[in-house]
């Protein structure tokens, strides 16, 4: 019985994969759930509407399964139409409440473990092999897993990297690295910034929006200091969002604030139009660059603390197979193939989103050379997922307002600790067992 309807916390939509789903018609027959009545199983998909390139790859995919898998299996997707930031959500909060849930469902990364908690979604361990998760990109195996089962794979993965302006590099004496292990600290970064900051020039652009944006991109700086913002069970936050390290971490943000090294409010192409050296952003970013002929920009890795490890966001959409389904083997056959090899390569391909399958990273040559090298490294080696957390909605939310709020002036422990509190009641509240 599922113990409640969940709120999604939003993110855009990418699917990825690889292949141990069934490519013929053969491999179909070996996989298919033993339908020993030999009547076609139809299942039903919904996911949200994304951009035309990535909807073209899913119905493409989607085709070819059906073709692979004729006469034993047919997948239907239903795609909701975004009309307001919680359309989709909205909708699958009232077919949990209904108990209409489709087969196969698609949600945000850092949602998963609220939908497992609430057995909205069912473990799929026994559908992955262990080729299968070792070709998983780590984090994506992190995001999955809740108290030690799988539970959904990414359909693709994303990362954050640190872009810089060529012109003004070079103008300034500065040679971004280019192997990880010489990545930046928070202090080089720092210089870099306070040489840059000048002319209405900021030396970094990194507040692409004040909601999850504030989590996904610098909970890595709490990860960087040998924490994060809770612990390794998703059970407590006090000693972790507020320790020690924590704090310095936040410090260290209020710092680039109160000297206006970024700015809190900035224009969403302000690195675009060269009135930042420095952007956190994401591969998302890049294809927009061809629109100002005039950067000349290159990618560097994540900024990491003095002594600390190298990390780097991660985190992506997931499918898996919600707990109505009526054939939940089918069901998994289907998000086998969703998140294969060769899934993962196209949905990587058409949104210009790294992969979450490493197997898929042998066909784009691209991820080989400089400046998407970097990218790769990240993903495949140090990136992080979001805390693995049911109660994870009220902690980004909570987050981000202390740091917005830090970055601004407030007390740095005391909005910290205020985060911890909030959310350990919220987990006594509803979670605790």
């Amino acid at each position: 019985m599922k113990k409640g309807i969940i709120t999604a916390v939003l993110a855009t939509m990418l699917i990825t994969g690889c292949s141990s789903g069934g490519q013929t018609n053969e491999a179909a027959s070996e996989g298919s759930g033993g339908n020993a009545s030999n009547e076609v199983v139809e299942l039903n998909f919904w996911r949200p509407q994304a951009g035309e390139a990535e909807d073209n790859v899913y119905v493409k995919r989607i085709e070819e399964f059906n073709k692979a898998y004729e006469g034993k299996i047919k997948l239907k997707m239903e795609v909701i139409t975004r009309g307001n930031s919680f359309a989709y959500e909205d909708k699958i909060n009232a077919a949990v409440a209904s108990n209409t849930l489709p087969d196969v469902i698609a949600m945000d990364g850092p949602n998963i473990a609220n939908y497992a908690a609430s057995d909205i979604i069912i473990p799929l361990d026994e559908y992955f092999t262990e080729e299968d998760m070792n070709d998983f990109v780590p984090s994506i195996v992190q995001q999955g897993m809740y108290k030690e089962k799988f539970y959904a794979p990414g359909l693709n993965e994303s990362s954050v990297v640190l872009f810089y302006n060529k012109k003004i590099m070079e103008e300034n004496g500065i040679t971004p690295p280019d192997k990880i292990e010489d990545a930046w600290t928070w202090d080089e970064w720092y210089d870099v910034m306070k040489k840059t900051s000048k002319d209405g020039i900021f030396g970094t652009n990194m507040i692409n929006d004040k909601g999850e944006w504030m989590t996904y991109a610098f909970e890595q700086l709490w990860i960087s200091g040998g924490t994060d913002l809770v612990n390794d069970e998703g059970t407590k936050a006090d000693g972790f969002v507020n320790s020690e390290q924590g704090m310095e971490a936040a410090a260290f943000l209020q710092k680039l604030a109160n000297e206006k090294l970024f700015n809190i409010d900035p224009k969403p192409t302000e690195f675009e139009e060269g009135k930042a050296a420095t952007k956190l952003g994401g591969p998302w970013n890049i294809p927009g660059f061809k629109n100002y002929p005039d950067l000349e920009w290159g990618i560097t890795y994540f900024p990491k603390k003095p002594g600390g490890n190298s990390t780097a966001p991660s985190g992506s959409w997931a499918v898996g197979v919600s707990a109505d389904s009526e054939h939940p083997k089918e069901a998994a056959e289907a998000v086998k193939w969703l998140t294969n090899k060769d899934s993962s390569t196209e949905l990587a391909k058409a949104t210009s989103m790294p992969a979450s399958r490493k197997s898929a990273f042998e066909s784009m040559s691209e991820y080989n050379e400089l400046p998407l090298r970097i990218i790769k490294e990240q993903v495949t080696t140090v990136s992080n997922a979001r805390p693995v957390t049911p109660a994870y909605p009220v902690l980004t939310q909570k987050f981000a307002e202390a740091l917005i709020d830090i970055m601004v002036g407030a007390d740095v422990k005391k909005s910290l600790d205020n985060v911890a509190t909030i959310y350990d009641e919220e987990f006594k509240r509803n979670f605790a067992e």
